[in-house]
């Protein structure tokens, strides 16, 4: 399949774009800068440029789309939202205009807002799952959902193929794959020790994350889902070989949570009196793949409880 990638010389744009050429496909990357491989035909742009996007677009069978400000913080809100959404309109458009069928959304868990608390929120029921009100309280997560009912709307009046994947926190938990994070996108200078101590040590050993107001803090972000990249990139892999489905939203992660307490013990000590839809035991995620199950096929194979990060962190442990 020829595929064109925006953001591909991004930090989870660079590992899809290794893992897609392994399977064949023939590979474009839309960004403003270059691929870290040679995986991919460069093409540069912005993707708030649709002409030049147009163009690009011409002669693929699909679009993946990645590029985004990649949260709350890293731009003005007006300027995310305008990258975020009118680059994905664009997108949408470049995909109608030159006949390209099949758009894959790189959503995230965000848009339920579940993450980037600035309250906190009580579930409905547990586990979530794509079914349960989506209350964002950031620009980031508004523009995901957002993008979200912009990909609906162009498959009900277009007859485009759109899959948004809710990517809830990749983590890049293999050693090679942690090295290809490194080198591209937001940790681009980080070395894979400092990625793992700044972003995953603190939130395995600390279930409640940062909360400097006063008040009880809100529990981990996206209620300690994580996602190994692998994993992530199962889910592009299946959408991209799906022909049945016209749209739909789909929440990817592991199957167990981020969170060293067992999951009972969460529930029992943030969510009480908060409904259950099925007996979750041991480390099971509290936020629901069940429909990628279904639909797509994707079954999480990987856990950090059993990965080269968990083997750097009980050795730091020891020391």
């Amino acid at each position: 399949m020829k595929i064109l990638i925006t953001g591909g010389s991004g930090t989870i744009g660079s590992y899809l774009l290794r893992e897609l050429k392994k399977r064949g496909h023939t590979l474009s990357c839309y960004s403003r800068t270059p691929p870290i491989e040679d995986h991919a035909d460069w093409l540069q742009g912005d993707i708030t440029c649709f002409d030049q996007l147009k163009a690009a677009c011409a002669g693929h069978e699909a679009i993946v789309h990645l590029a985004a400000v990649p949260g709350p913080g890293r731009a003005a809100p007006a300027q995310l939202m305008h990258l975020n959404l009118i680059g994905t309109v664009n997108a949408l458009e470049a995909a109608v205009a030159t006949g390209t069928g099949k758009f894959v959304f790189a959503s995230s868990g965000a848009a339920t807002g579940f993450s980037f608390q600035h309250r906190p929120i009580v579930p409905h029921y547990l586990p979530i799952d794509e079914d349960h009100p989506c209350d964002p309280q950031d620009e980031y997560g508004l523009s995901k959902l957002l993008g979200e009912l912009t990909c609906q709307r162009y498959s009900a009046a277009h007859g485009l193929q759109t899959i948004c994947l809710r990517l809830n926190h990749n983590w890049y938990l293999d050693r090679a794959g942690a090295q290809i994070a490194v080198n591209s996108g937001w940790a681009k200078g980080l070395t894979v020790e400092a990625l793992w101590h700044q972003r995953y040590r603190k939130a395995v050993e600390d279930p409640e994350g940062d909360w400097p107001r006063p008040g009880p803090p809100p529990p981990r972000n996206l209620l300690w889902a994580v996602t190994d990249v692998r994993d992530a990139v199962q889910a592009f892999h299946l959408a991209l070989d799906n022909t049945r489905i016209k749209h739909d939203v789909f929440q990817i992660n592991a199957a167990d949570t981020c969170s060293t307490l067992e999951t009972p013990s969460l529930i029992e000590r943030y969510f009480p009196r908060v409904p259950r839809k099925k007996k979750l035991e041991g480390h099971a995620t509290l936020v629901a793949h069940d429909r990628a199950t279904q639909l797509l096929g994707y079954r999480p194979r990987y856990t950090w409880r059993h990965s080269d990060f968990k083997k750097w962190l009980a050795g730091n442990d020891r020391q």
